[in-house]
């Protein structure tokens, strides 16, 4: 089969076509038709700490910008100015409580030989606190008590109530006034004490044979008289009692006891 002729003569005047296709052209030059690949560039990460060099990652990463100095706190000055006044009013407070303290329990004699109703006060020959007192006088002790002892005397029990083997009761009748101006309030047991002159103290028996007990509330102006009973030994007859108006504080008005 024949084809038919080519009419057009230019076809074979222009020269070939020498353009390859990239897969027709030789290895090397195929490569380097092409463009390189599109590389995006590459993010250079914050070193951390540990990834710096020796000297560097010990610092702080960040470091807080200078404080202004701050002004000096008067509050603390203030405090401590008010702590010392409070003390030093607590020290003061405490003499003065001590010293009252020992006025409350200090007993002075009381002249009741005078027909007036007034009574008078006689200075103590001797220091208050060592001052002791007899039987039949008169002592205010404080501003709250004026105390008698009236009698004390000795008993060897009755039928149902009798002391020891060797003892015997010792039993003071005591007289109380209240001069204060309020109700005042008195206890045998615990504001009044006995001892020997060896300093054995004893405690207060049940002897209802000797009377009223010395116990009970006291209106202003008023007295009340009552017995206090001791079992002691026969063979002692010096004793000394001691009366304490108020017995939270110190010091004590004491009588000598003979019988």
């Amino acid at each position: 089969m024949q084809y038919p002729p080519n009419n057009n003569p230019q076809q074979y005047s222009q020269p070939p076509n020498t353009q390859y296709q990239p897969w027709q052209q030789p290895p090397n030059q195929a490569l380097q038709s092409q463009s390189p690949p599109f590389q995006p560039e590459r993010m250079q990460s914050p070193q951390l700490p540990w990834q710096q060099p020796p000297g560097q990652w010990q610092q702080p990463m960040y470091q807080p910008p200078p404080q202004p100095p701050k002004k000096k706190n008067r509050l603390g000055l203030i405090i401590a100015i008010v702590a010392g006044v409070l003390v030093l009013a607590c020290v003061i407070a405490g003499i003065a409580a001590v010293a009252g303290s020992q006025k409350a329990n200090t007993g002075t004699a009381v002249n009741t030989n005078n027909s007036s109703s007034t009574t008078t006060t006689t200075a103590p020959t001797t220091n208050p606190s060592n001052q002791h007192f007899q039987i039949g006088q008169t002592v205010k002790v404080g501003d709250t008590w004026q105390i008698t002892i009236n009698s004390a005397k000795t008993s060897n029990g009755s039928q149902f109530y009798t002391p020891k083997s060797g003892q015997m009761f010792l039993v003071l009748n005591i007289t109380a006034k209240n001069i204060s101006s309020q109700e005042q309030n008195i206890s045998s047991l615990i504001q009044f004490t006995l001892t020997d002159t060896t300093g054995q103290k004893y405690n207060e028996t049940i002897y209802p044979d000797a009377g009223s007990t010395l116990d009970g509330k006291i209106e202003a102006g008023s007295q009340l008289k009552g017995s206090i009973v001791w079992e002691v030994p026969k063979s002692i007859r010096s004793y000394q009692m001691a009366f304490e108006a108020d017995f939270t504080s110190s010091g004590q008005t004491i009588w000598d006891v003979k019988v």
